[in-house]
């Protein structure tokens, strides 16, 4: 009896009725994520047991661990939003009739992609500056344009989440979005947790 692959944050079934494209970007968004969490979490035992161990302190492994931590975590922006674990203000988003909790979802998700298309504009014009000007940490002299290099990709991946989620509560009128909301509320009845819960909530 064969089983369906999947990757942490999704089940079986919704992972089967994935694309093609979809699975390999969110393959992507977790191993980049996981990638740089591991980096910096080994490069500061490293420097752990240098120092202690070894008696022989590494000035750089503090800077370097703290960028290579700091971009595992916005890259994990988007697969935060893709698995539904953002901070969701629901007190008044509940109580809403569905149709309303839709076009709430809409404006947030708008509202969300306009933030992350000038977030990365503004992290592109950013990145420019320090390529042209070469400036270096004041450290270990480490390039500061590829320290934010990794702000306008954080939230252009995050806008592409954003995207995908409004084409959901646009698609056909946003039907799919209403029986995946109508499933997790039977869910949530039961007293099961969801964290695919459809829409974005102010």
């Amino acid at each position: 009896m064969g089983c369906t692959p999947t990757v942490p944050g999704f089940k079986a079934k919704e992972w089967k009725e994935m694309s093609r494209l979809q699975r390999i970007y969110s393959l992507f968004e977790d191993a980049v994520a996981g990638v740089f969490f591991f980096a910096g979490v080994t490069l500061i035992f490293y420097g752990v047991i240098s120092r202690y161990v070894f008696k022989n302190p590494l000035f750089w492994v503090d800077e370097i661990s703290t960028y290579i931590l700091v971009w595992g975590c916005i890259l994990g922006w988007s697969l935060a939003q893709r698995d539904g674990r953002h901070i969701r203000v629901n007190l008044l988003y509940d109580f809403l009739p569905l149709k309303i909790q839709r076009y709430v979802s809409i404006f947030a998700s708008t509202a969300s992609i306009l933030f992350c298309l000038f977030l990365t504009y503004m992290g592109y014009l950013l990145e420019i500056k320090y390529v042209h000007t070469g400036q270096l940490s004041m450290n270990t002299q480490f390039p500061l344009w590829i320290v934010y290099f990794f702000v306008p990709l954080a939230a252009l991946m995050l806008a592409v989440r954003f995207m995908e989620e409004l084409y959901r509560l646009l698609k056909d009128g946003g039907k799919g979005w209403f029986k995946e909301k109508t499933r997790e509320i039977a869910d949530r009845n039961k007293g099961v947790v969801s964290h695919h819960g459809g829409g974005s909530s102010i």
